[in-house]
């Protein structure tokens, strides 16, 4: 009985430590799968975030504003090649092609948070709103990262 009860609490635990530690969201047809930022020095005035974007839907959506209560602006970002060097610009939207993945990782797709209220470190979450043109709001919660997310999942482009 003794064994049957720790074995019970092992489970239950590591069934708990796993879901606080995976952070993926739904909404619709959308996916999104580990939110992230990499922890920055305090006197960052921009911050990244970074994410994957799957569309389980039949037609295209996009991703068009994110907005988050610790910074007063969130701009949509994608890295492009001008005069020879790789330059970040700011758009207006992200295509999330039907049945695909989109990634935003370091040097590509990825969110500028500017003037963050406070420095935020390793194992700190803020809250972040993604909107897409047919799913909507999707509540989001951003995990600070020391190094940065290495994704393990297989992705389509």
């Amino acid at each position: 009985m003794k064994k049957s009860l720790q074995t019970f609490s092992l489970a239950l635990c590591a069934l708990f430590s796993s879901a606080s530690i995976a952070h993926d969201y739904h909404k619709g047809n959308i996916q999104i799968d580990h939110p992230w930022s990499r922890e920055a020095p305090p006197t960052a005035t921009v911050i990244a975030g970074f994410f994957q974007l799957k569309n389980n839907s039949d037609v295209d959506d996009f991703l068009i504003d994110a907005t988050t209560p610790v910074a007063k602006r969130v701009e949509i970002h994608t890295h492009e090649m001008a005069d020879g060097m790789m330059k970040m610009k700011q758009i207006d939207s992200v295509k999330i092609t039907a049945k695909q993945t989109e990634m935003f990782k370091p040097g590509g797709y990825h969110l500028m948070i500017f003037n963050p209220e406070k420095a935020y470190k390793e194992g700190d979450r803020f809250p972040m709103t993604l909107t897409f043109k047919h799913a909507g709001k999707v509540e989001v919660e951003m995990a600070v990262e020391k190094k940065g997310h290495v994704h393990a999942h297989a992705h389509t482009h």
